[in-house]
């Protein structure tokens, strides 16, 4: 397969990687002032890979093919978009010019479903996927990630209504052959709405006890924090997401259970040292993703005329 990744951050580059190492043809886009370096010095990763039962880090120099300039004569069979939610209005025009006729995969986190996608593409050009399976992040030229093997911690991938189509099959296959774990989820829209606000509550509440290991230990800010995470399910509720089908067990579980016991739940898995690593690096390294999340999430609460205190609570650590 014939593949573009349009974003050469952590996620973007790790599955170009991967699918590069597959055996697929794989050309990563880039902006004009990367290109040059990645060409002459290629990509350093750092990765510890789960998958193989690795407990030290992998160090491989990645040398992909790089572009600057998108051409639609190029006869890609996809383009995968890993771009930050607050970056895609500026990718948007770049894809309706040049994309040719690729299939376009919108990778990543996404609250407006295609409201705004549609007003630059054709509503048949675009499906969606999102990773949980890669963490980590990029600083200039070094990659660092995980590749996660823990149950549920996959590659989610959908299209819009819900169809297994043959475009859909064929992805399943690729990201199989390169053992990224692909999962399809018919509500896959919803499942992205929900997972935009899953842990927003949890990052507020880091945020406001000032690191993760404080806010585990914190009672009282952690109670704060799931009262969050329940009001931004209600937010999705409001707007006709069936939780039921588009949420994880995570989310059945948080809205369903006795809040001392998943207040006890909730401390004893944040305690984790690899928990903690990973959300106090996802927070340092995204930061302005998180502060438009919220923002996304409080707005359409407000419109929609709910109450939020405990979500509301947090806006001072979310903008500081």
């Amino acid at each position: 397969m014939k593949i573009l990744v349009v974003g050469a951050g952590v996620i973007g580059t790790t599955y170009a990687w991967q699918l590069s190492a597959a055996g697929h043809d794989v050309t990563l886009f880039v902006r004009p002032d990367n290109r040059e370096t990645i060409e002459r010095e290629g990509i350093h990763i750092r990765c510890k890979d789960e998958r193989q039962k690795q407990t030290t880090i992998t160090k491989v120099t990645y040398q992909p093919k790089v572009i600057d300039e998108l051409q639609p004569e190029a006869g890609y069979d996809l383009i995968i978009v890993s771009v930050r939610a607050q970056q895609l209005a500026a990718v948007l025009p770049t894809l309706a010019a040049g994309a040719g006729q690729a299939d376009i995969l919108f990778f990543g986190n996404n609250w407006w479903g295609d409201e705004r996608i549609r007003q630059h593409l054709a509503t048949d050009r675009y499906f969606f996927g999102f990773s949980r399976l890669v963490g980590g992040w990029r600083t200039g030229n070094q990659v660092d990630c995980i590749i996660f093997n823990t149950p549920g911690l996959e590659t989610m991938l959908g299209e819009k209504y819900g169809q297994l189509t043959p475009r859909l099959q064929n992805l399943v296959e690729a990201f199989k052959q390169a053992h990224l774990k692909p999962v399809v989820r018919k509500e896959i829209l919803g499942w992205l709405a929900v997972h935009y606000v899953e842990f927003l509550g949890a990052i507020g509440g880091i945020l406001k006890a000032g690191s993760v290991k404080a806010f585990a230990a914190d009672g009282a800010i952690v109670t704060q924090a799931i009262l969050a995470t329940r009001e931004g399910f209600q937010v999705c509720q409001a707007r006709g997401i069936d939780l039921r089908r588009a949420g994880s067990m995570n989310v059945r579980l948080i809205n369903s259970l006795p809040l001392p016991l998943i207040r006890m739940l909730v401390q004893r898995q944040y305690q984790a040292p690899s928990i903690q690593q990973f959300f106090e690096e996802n927070i340092e390294h995204g930061v302005e993703e998180l502060r438009q999340q919220y923002a996304d999430v409080i707005a359409e609460g407000q419109r929609l005329g709910m109450k939020m205190p405990a979500l509301e609570g947090f806006k001072q650590y979310f903008e500081s």
